[in-house]
């Protein structure tokens, strides 16, 4: 007998970052914040009307995208950073990593299908996406890479970076 389970819609999913449409996840990426649009107002009156306004949208803004990633030994983000580091520089994008990248941010709901988030086994279905995020031509505009060092202090060591970008939009999710 199996148990329904109600769905809980103000729940926080689990998510995956991807660099490119077609490259791996990145690992440890613990904290995305920062995927919000501002749409600014375009106030007109009309005639000689001063009491009463009309407000049309007039420009959207992105704000920059955080991700927040556990000291791991996926490098991905920091070499990004190095990169765009290098095309301020020296003028040159690297051969090996491109300067501005489409990033994918995955979220998924592993409680419905009670799968593993970065394990597809063959056989099995894969764990239902609920929403994909394209970041359409985003760059590293900010790094940090260590924390504070306290020794005193156990904290999580997490690696920070602010990707500045051209705009997202919803995606929707690919079939497996």
């Amino acid at each position: 007998m199996t148990v329904a389970r109600p769905r809980n819609p103000l729940r926080t999913y689990a998510f995956r970052v991807r660099l490119d449409l077609a490259s791996e996840a990145v690992v440890g990426v613990r904290r995305v914040s920062g995927l919000s649009t501002t749409v600014q107002a375009h106030e007109t009156w009309s005639g000689g009307n001063a009491l009463h306004r009309y407000a049309s949208p007039d420009r959207a803004t992105w704000e920059p995208i955080t991700l927040e990633q556990g000291l791991a030994l996926d490098d991905s983000l920091e070499r990004w950073a190095q990169a765009c580091l290098h095309y301020l520089t020296t003028g040159d994008a690297p051969a090996d990593v491109p300067v501005k990248r489409d990033v994918v941010i995955e979220v998924w709901d592993p409680h419905l299908s009670g799968g593993d988030l970065f394990s597809e086994p063959t056989g099995t279905a894969p764990v239902p996406r609920r929403r994909d995020y394209l970041v359409v031509n985003a760059w590293v505009s900010k790094l940090q890479a260590l924390p504070a060092l306290d020794a005193m202090s156990n904290e999580v060591g997490l690696l920070t970076v602010e990707l500045t970008h051209d705009g997202w939009r919803p995606m929707p999710p690919a079939e497996a």
